[in-house]
Formats: C-alpha cells, structure tokens, sequence
C-alpha cells in the first residue's frame, strides 16, 4: 500500500508540473511566433503603403506610355525595399505593369500563381517553394493599388529563416519540457518518499501492533475455549440459563478466534517481506475443494451447491498461490451460505475470457447487498448489515483479506448484486499460457 501511495503522489505530482510546463512552452511558442509574424506583418504593410504612393504619384501620361509598354518597374525605384523582399504590381489578367526584382522573382512562378489565385480573398498569407536547395518559405501581403486601372500590389518577404527558427524553438522547447518533467518526477519521487517517511513508520507501528496483538491473544483465547470446553462436559448439570450463557461464551470465543486469525492473515499481506508462491495449479480443483469444504455446513442450512462448468474436462491453470486462492473461495462460499435463506441454490462455476483470463463466481439467491454499500465492501471491518453480521459472527475482515490475495495474483473480484435477489461474486485471475502439447 506504501509503494503504490508514492507511486500515486509521484503521478500526481508529475502530472501537475507536466501541465504547468506544457502550458509554459506553448504559450512561450505562441508568443514568439505572434511576435515574428506581426513583425513580418509590420514590415510589408510599411512597404506597400510607400509602393502605392510611389505609383500613385507616377503622372497620369507616364502611366499610359508605361502602361502600353508594361514596363512601369523602369519607374518604380522600390528603394525602401529589403534585399529579401520583392514584390509585383499587376492586374487582375495578371498582366505585370511593374516588379521588383526584375529577374528570378518568385512570385511570377506558376507554382505561386496556383497557390495565390488558391487564396483569393486573403491579404496576409505564407506561401512554400521547393528548390533545389531545400523548401523556401514566404509571407506575402496582398492589397489594391487605388488606381482606376484597380492594379493588384504583391508584395513577398522571405521569411524561411524565421520559420526556421521557430521549428528550431519548438524543438528546444519540447526537449526541455520533457528534460525538467523527468527532474521533476524524479524529485516528485524523493520528496514523497520523504512525505511517506512518517506514514510508513505509524504504518508499521500499527501492522506490528496487529501481529503482536493477534499471537498475544492466542494464549488466553486458547485457555477460554479449554474451560468452556470443559464446561461442555457438565453441561447436562447446568440449568438453562448457565447453558444459555456457554454457548454464548463459545460463539464469542469462536468469533474472537476467527478475528485473530484474520488479524494476523491481514499483518502478513501488508508486510513487504510476504512471499508469495508461484507456481501452476489448477483453479478446477480449488473450486472443488473448497465446495467439499462447505458442503456439510450448507446442508445444514438446506441448501443446495451445483456447478457450472464451461469445460469440466479441460483444465483451468493459474500461477500461484493455490492454498490462497483456496481461502478466497472459502471465504467468498462462507458469505453465500450464511446470507442465502433455506432451500436457496448456490451455484459454483468457471469459464475462460478472451483476454486470457479465467473467472470463477459463486451465485447465491440471498438477501442481495444494497447498491450503495457495494463499493465498501472490501474495506476492512465495513459490514453492511451491523446487527446481522454480527449474528452471523462475521467481522468484516474476510472480503478485505479475498481482496488483498486476489491483488496479489493480479487479478479483481467483482460484484454484482440485487437487494433481494441475490449477489454474484467473480474472482478474475490471469491464467497461465497453455503449452501446445496441454492443448492436445
């Protein structure tokens, strides 16, 4: 329990500083890339609006001869352009009445062409070319001349570079992200195993305790059931009263004895020092054993165990534990006895799963459990029924201990029941993988 509460903190812990540094990054990203892209922005606005003066302010007969020629750039002087930028005054036929520069412009690609007639109501956008020297990247800007002849004003900037760096940045940023999420799980993991430092010793205090409560209580249990023993023999001399009280005496013993065993079953589970046997058994014969275990006890209540069995000749196997998995159906078969009424059948069964488990349920047509304490009821010491329980000589110990032994051999115990109708417990246990000579 110790371990898998570290574990749990260390998740937690590192989850929450993933999200934190996540955000962190992005945001970081998204600034950075806002900021380069709004400076591109700013700098083709600036120029455009210093080529539309300069064309606007070309007279009106210039424009008609530069116009008839095409060649308006022999007029345009595009001085406040970057080395890096390059831009096209055209018209909507995509006739060119002026560029800059005046060879190797991409924007008179057909390739750009494509991509720009693509985004015909957009003014800002990136446009990509692949050359021979890897993949270019360009913002273009996009506004109308204000002549009447309604010229088109391109203006591109290459932008590769920037793009460039911010892939670069990306990738800086995840690199670090993920090296300070692994110091933080790391450091998340030493300071939880500090945080658990005083759990773990009152832990160990109270499993000790529980241990050495449990054996100290053996001896005088032990001397109890000895003279109520030895009353039992003069139990014909004692009135009603007196033989009333000793039965009473002995069930109270008995529950006592019942408790301590559980107690230090419970002590053994939780150390870490508890070894586990692993090895192949056949989960057939533990339903079969533990059936014969219980049939004397559920014929004196008049009742009725019957099994179903997916493939009674085929074998069930299991790695384990076996006289553990043999105290989980008894235990699982003595709540079905004691909680079913006279003349109700109890039925016993195993089947294989698809994902290489096999399950084993004990079905009952008792007094069922209320939907509400169905999430208890492997907690230790929960009962549903105080009173009853009580009178059944249950101590709310035996679901937990069936729970900490299916754990432990990875498997889950589910439950389903119906107030009134009866309950249904199914042990899911993984099985072990069948040679192709078991097969035959």
């Amino acid at each position: 329990m110790i371990p898998n509460t570290r574990r749990h903190l260390t998740l937690f812990y590192s989850t929450m500083i993933g999200l934190i540094l996540l955000i962190m990054a992005i945001s970081f990203y998204f600034v950075l890339s806002d900021v380069i892209h709004r400076d591109e922005s700013h700098n083709l606005e600036s120029a455009a609006r210093k080529a539309i003066d300069e064309w606007l302010n070309i007279s009106p007969q210039d424009a008609d001869e530069l116009q008839e020629r095409q060649q308006a750039d022999h007029k345009m002087e595009w001085e406040y352009l970057q080395s890096d930028q390059f831009a096209v005054m055209t018209d909507a036929a995509w006739r060119i009445a002026a560029q800059y520069p005046g060879t190797d412009n991409p924007l008179l690609s057909p390739s750009f062409r494509k991509q720009l007639d693509a985004h015909p109501d957009q003014s800002y956008f990136h446009i990509s070319r692949s050359s021979g020297n890897g993949k270019s990247v360009y913002a273009v800007l996009r506004v109308s001349a204000g002549d009447e002849a309604r010229h088109i004003l391109l203006i591109g900037e290459d932008v590769t570079k920037q793009e460039a760096l911010l892939q670069e940045m990306k990738l800086v940023l995840i690199a670090i992200t993920l090296l300070l999420l692994a110091v933080a799980t790391f450091t998340g993991y030493i300071f939880a195993g500090r945080a658990m430092v005083p759990i773990n010793q009152a832990f160990t205090r109270q499993q000790k305790f529980t241990a050495y409560a449990s054996h100290e209580l053996r001896t005088p249990l032990s001397v109890l059931q000895l003279a109520v023993d030895i009353l039992e023999e003069e139990e014909g001399k004692l009135s009603s009263v007196h033989q009333k009280v000793l039965q009473d005496m002995k069930d109270e013993i008995q529950r006592m004895n019942r408790l301590t065993e559980q107690l230090l079953t419970l002590a053994r589970n939780d150390s870490p020092l508890q070894y586990t046997i692993r090895e192949p058994f056949n989960l057939q014969h533990s339903l079969s054993f533990a059936a014969a275990r219980m049939q004397l006890v559920a014929a004196e209540k008049n009742l009725l165990l019957q099994f179903n069995i997916e493939n009674p000749e085929e074998a069930f196997t299991c790695t384990g534990d076996s006289e553990q998995i043999d105290q989980v159906l008894y235990i699982l078969l003595d709540n079905a006895i004691k909680y079913s009424f006279a003349g109700d059948t109890i039925t016993l069964g195993i089947y294989h799963n698809d994902n290489g488990t096999a399950s084993l349920f004990i079905q009952d047509t008792g007094c069922g459990i209320p939907e509400a304490d169905i999430p208890h009821l492997f907690e230790r010491f929960f009962r549903v029924d105080q009173a009853r329980t009580r009178e059944h000589g249950g101590t709310g110990l035996g679901l937990a201990i069936a729970y900490e032994i299916v754990n432990r051999h990875g498997g889950r115990i589910v439950v389903n029941s119906t107030l009134h109708q009866g309950s249904t417990f199914t042990v899911i246990l993984p099985e072990t993988k069948r040679s192709p000579r078991q097969l035959l």
